[in-house]
Order: structure tokens, then sequence, then C-alpha cells
């Protein structure tokens, strides 16, 4: 997944130079490309965008589930003359929100408070540190937190710890897993206070925020399910004697997984907060009875700000990859 982020430009010449200056560039001491620069016509100086070169090493994705949870990170430009650049750490800007401060606004916008039994509940930080996770269980007296879980944020993936620590830190999360607490009936965490519901409700549903860190909703049990089939068929001669040569022949079917969800009555905050996975490019769907836990893809065009009291969302979503019978 490519995320939206910043432009970096690093300049390479304070001065034009007719043959260009010719540089390359590591990601965590590998070489990812080498090329020439030259400067843009009335620009005294030669400057490099780096963005397209560095945006397939920039990856998201759900370290729950076995993959990394941070942007890769470049290092350094080398010249090759000898002159190493060192650059602005990257680092996905996810809202192009210049006011959007990660260290003192957060990066967890939850739509709502409730979360599933069974299920994961994410704080994402800008960087590494402890962050606590202060669990009610049905035991507690006076509302008092009687249980506290202490996570300690960790580098998931292939970033090496010595890489992220030098460069001052990359966005990370942390997971409570609500299956090691059965009895919970609300979680706080950095701040935010989620009461812990159940019912009939089966999913739950991960996302990227519109600022880089990770939320998650709970959807009501009522959810449609259906598959849209796609029958790819050939045609054979045909042979009355040959059960096979029967004419046309369906060989292979494609079935898309769709689902259209349903949140649970929301105020007009909450709706104004809808944005934040309704836009999301990165969203996973957990079922929470089996533990499974998938990728999809929103299928939505329109992302709608509801004013009334209340207000209830349908959610249209695919499973991101088909499934095949042939």
């Amino acid at each position: 997944m490519y995320p939206i982020w910043k432009d970096y430009f690093v300049t390479l010449a304070n001065t034009e130079v007719a043959a260009g200056v010719p540089f390359s560039v590591d990601i965590l001491g590998e070489t990812i490309y080498s090329g020439r620069a030259f400067a843009r016509p009335g620009s005294g100086n030669i400057v490099s965008r780096l963005n397209d070169i560095i945006v397939p090493y920039l990856v998201r994705g759900l370290s729950i589930i076995g993959e990394t949870d941070v942007p890769v990170i470049g290092e350094e430009v080398e010249i090759d003359e000898g002159a190493t650049y060192v650059f602005e750490t990257f680092r996905a800007d996810w809202s192009y929100d210049d006011a959007f401060d990660p260290n003192s606004d957060g990066m967890n916008f939850p739509i709502c408070d409730i979360v599933l039994p069974g299920q994961y509940v994410p704080h994402t930080d800008p960087i590494s540190r402890n962050i606590d996770f202060n669990i009610v269980t049905l035991g507690a007296s006076g509302g008092m937190f009687d249980a506290s879980f202490n996570e300690s944020f960790a580098i998931f993936g292939d970033v090496p710890v010595t890489a992220t620590i030098a460069n001052g830190g990359i966005y990370q999360t942390a997971w409570l897993d609500l299956r090691d607490y059965p009895t919970a009936t609300a979680v706080e965490v950095g701040g935010r206070n989620y009461r812990v519901g159940g019912g009939c409700r089966q999913y739950a549903l991960y996302y990227v925020n519109a600022y880089g860190g990770w939320d998650t909703l709970a959807v009501l049990g009522k959810t449609a399910e259906s598959d849209a089939i796609t029958r790819h068929t050939t045609e054979r001669v045909y042979d009355n004697r040959q059960a096979s040569a029967r004419g046309k022949v369906n060989y292979c079917n494609e079935l898309k997984h769709q689902y259209i969800f349903h949140t649970h009555p929301l105020t007009s905050p909450q709706c104004a907060r809808m944005h934040h996975l309704l836009n999301s490019p990165l969203v996973y769907l957990h079922d929470v009875s089996t533990g499974l836990i998938r990728p999809i893809v929103l299928t939505g065009n329109v992302t709608e700000y509801k004013q009334q009291a209340l207000n209830v969302y349908a959610i249209e979503a695919e499973l991101a990859q088909d499934r095949i019978r042939r």
C-alpha cells in the first residue's frame, strides 16, 4: 500500500551543473536508485524530489497478522563525489494538515467508544515508548480500574530497531488483545475510553485514520453478505456421446465476497468522524467469532456527513482477494 505522504526535496547542488549531478538513494543500507539529476529550466539549483523513488518502500500493514506496522524510512542520499546529504526522516503525511501535530494531538480518533469482546484495541504513537492499557473487569468496584496491561511498543517486520531510534522514531501501534480479558467491561488508553459491548455483534473493522493512526469500529450484527459471480466459459464441440463435450463449459468462477455493514445509531459528532473510516485506503475485517482477520476494500464512493440526532451508516465492502472455483 502506498500511503499519502509529504513531498521531500534534497538540494544536490547549489549551482547548475551542465552534466548534472549523479546520485543514489540508499534505504537502510541498500541502494534502491542510482541516476543523475539536472536543474529545472530557469533554476540555479539542482533539486531532486524523492517521492517517486521512495514510494514503493513506504509500507503500512497490520502488525497483528504479521505485516509491518510502520512506514519504512530512508536514511540518507549519497552523492558520488563523496558528499552525503542526510535528510528529514521519511514519514507518512496522511492528512496534508499542517496544523496537525501527532505529538500533542495524538494519533487516534475513534468514531465511537464501543469495542467487542475478543477483538484488538489499537493505540498508535509517533515515538517508541510504553503505553498503559487500563481495563475494567466485572469484579471492579465503584467503576475503578482494577487491572492494568502495559504494552511496550515494538517494531514489527524487517525494520531494524537501531535505524528506527537513529531517525527519531516512527509511527507504531500497540494492540491490546481482549481475548486475554474475557470479563473486561471497559478499556482506557491514551486518554481514550472504550466500553466493551457484545450481543450479536460479530465483526470489527480496523482502519488507518486520516492522521496515520489505527482505529477500530464495531459493526452491528445485521450484516448482509453475498457473492458476486463472474463466470468464465468456453465453447466446445457438441458430442452427445461425451458429457464433457457439452457445448458451453463453465471452467472457472471468480467469487467476489461482498458485505454491507451497519453502524449503531451515531450522533452528529460521531458522524463527523466517519470520514476517517470511509475515506481510508487501508481497512481490515476481524471476525471475532472465528478470530480470522482479512483485508477488505470499501466500495462506496460517497462519504455523507449527516447532521441529524442519530444516524445509521451502511458500509459497503468486499474482500480484497477474490475466491476462485475451477
